[in-house]
């Protein structure tokens, strides 16, 4: 990767694939004969962006702790195998923006609370494989996102970075992590600091040649 990149989230910033979630994880829960819980947009919206142990918590309280995350493991394998086929919505010209941000130098990266697979399955359904240089993510390492942040940082040895992200948790993640921050107004969330933000993921490529000219 360049010593410069964008790093982005993935739900609410790069894609909205919560109905595909729901139509997964339903199907997943039938599969396995539990019919006490029947999941949501409602539901999952409010969850987007959150570790998967709390999604297992709020979704799941009747399990203890551990067989909730053996039922979460299943959904999301689930889940990956449905996105690999049928992708989602995406928000906005992805490819083209990677393109138009590679052009002035930078690299991309992907830190997302997900679970193992779903970037790949993101990446896979698009065919963004070479255009995207590092991901990572809550599945692969047991962390959240500022410790991931940092994980991606140090083993690219970035110089120049900004992170792409649409709530609240983002930008916590953020000033925990000493990342700079710009909020994507477009997505699920919202952030109460004053930060720089874009109306549109394709917005992001004139804000960072901006960002070049004032340096």
């Amino acid at each position: 990767m360049n010593k410069k990149a964008i790093l982005f989230d993935m739900d609410g910033t790069l894609w909205d694939s919560v109905d595909n979630i729901v139509d997964s994880w339903n199907l997943a829960l039938r599969q396995i004969g539990e019919t006490g819980v029947v999941v949501t947009r409602e539901r999952i919206i409010g969850l987007m962006g959150k570790t998967m142990d709390r999604f297992a918590k709020t979704l799941l309280p009747h399990y203890a702790p551990e067989r909730g995350m053996e039922v979460m493991h299943i959904l999301e394998n689930v889940e990956n195998d449905y996105l690999r086929q049928h992708g989602a919505v995406l928000l906005g010209d992805v490819e083209g923006t990677f393109r138009g941000l590679r052009e002035l130098g930078f690299g991309i990266g992907i830190v997302s609370n997900c679970q193992s697979g779903y970037i790949e399955a993101f990446l896979e359904y698009y065919h963004l494989e070479d255009l995207v240089d590092d991901i990572e993510c809550y599945g692969n390492t047991m962390h959240g996102k500022a410790d991931n942040l940092k994980l991606l940082i140090g083993r690219n040895s970035l110089e120049q970075y900004w992170y792409l992200g649409d709530t609240q948790g983002d930008y916590d993640a953020c000033r925990e992590a000493e990342v700079p921050f710009v909020w994507a107004a477009y997505g699920f969330g919202t952030v109460s600091a004053d930060v720089p933000g874009v109306n549109a993921l394709e917005e992001i490529v004139p804000w960072v040649q901006e960002m070049i000219h004032l340096q």
